[in-house]
């Protein structure tokens, strides 16, 4: 089985890509925006793109010859509509190149897509996946509101495709800020607030087992202690999460929650 990373310049694609038989299919502007990564990439199969359109993602995806397309594009920063365009408008663009081109299709969204989970929550406040698509979650902020439209969307469109929602994402491979952070307070001992942790050999479980059966699936294996980190409990109300501006709201939804898939075995 091989694997398209359409959007695999970035933090997951580089932790996945020595990892999954896979081409990886990105923007330029993604590749200039990021060239430290390019050491990663040096003997992978890359295709860059000067934008996301049908026309270039199918010649793309025709000399790849992958029999799975993972998307893997996100934004986590910007505006409501770059959000929309990368979580929503793209998808949809590269779902239908897919099914044109007889590929199967994976979509990464995120535990926030889920946002305020209170009635798919436990009385310890564990979420995991729910009976019915999204019954029960509210989101909060663009970017819990783009990932469940993103999601929605892609349901509607193709049942069969995967879904796979992680938390945070910790790789060997990092570059953002805050996993810069938590390495930090990692060797220092600091404490911070535990939240639900995604470790890269869970969340190829779950494109594994989201490509036999389709569906949605929560990849998260671990917390921050799980990782090694000095971490208390804290859970945040609703009112401080929804009070909060929109990437304060991203953080602050998974210290409120644990998440734990009923579904997948890491």
């Amino acid at each position: 089985m091989k694997y398209a990373l359409v959007g695999g310049w970035g933090y997951l694609g580089v932790n996945l890509v020595d990892r999954l038989p896979s081409c990886v299919i990105a923007r330029r502007s993604s590749a200039k925006k990021r060239p430290f990564l390019k050491k990663y990439f040096e003997n992978a199969e890359v295709y860059l793109l000067n934008e996301l359109t049908e026309e270039e993602l199918k010649a793309a995806l025709s000399k790849c010859g992958a029999d799975v397309l993972l998307y893997l594009v996100g934004k986590l920063k910007g505006s409501r509509e770059e959000m929309y365009d990368a979580h929503v408008t793209k998808a949809l663009t590269s779902l239908k190149v897919a099914e044109e081109l007889g590929m199967k299709y994976i979509y990464t969204s995120s535990v926030a897509a889920m946002g305020i989970a209170e009635r798919c929550a436990d009385e310890n406040l564990v979420v995991r996946e729910e009976e019915e698509h999204l019954k029960g979650c509210e989101p909060v902020g663009p970017y819990s509101e783009t990932k469940m439209i993103g999601e929605k969307e892609v349901l509607k469109r193709n049942p069969s495709a995967g879904i796979i929602r992680p938390a945070l994402i910790w790789g060997e491979r990092y570059y953002h800020p805050e996993q810069k952070l938590f390495r930090i307070l990692k060797r220092y001992g600091i404490p911070w607030p535990n939240a639900s942790v995604s470790t890269i050999p869970c969340i190829i479980k779950g494109i594994e087992e989201s490509l036999k059966t389709g569906g949605w699936y929560l990849t998260v294996d671990t917390d921050l202690r799980g990782v090694g980190l000095r971490a208390f409990d804290w859970r945040p109300s609703i009112s401080l999460i929804r009070r909060a501006p929109g990437i304060i709201k991203v953080a602050l939804v998974p210290m409120r929650y644990r998440y734990a898939s009923r579904k997948l075995r890491c």
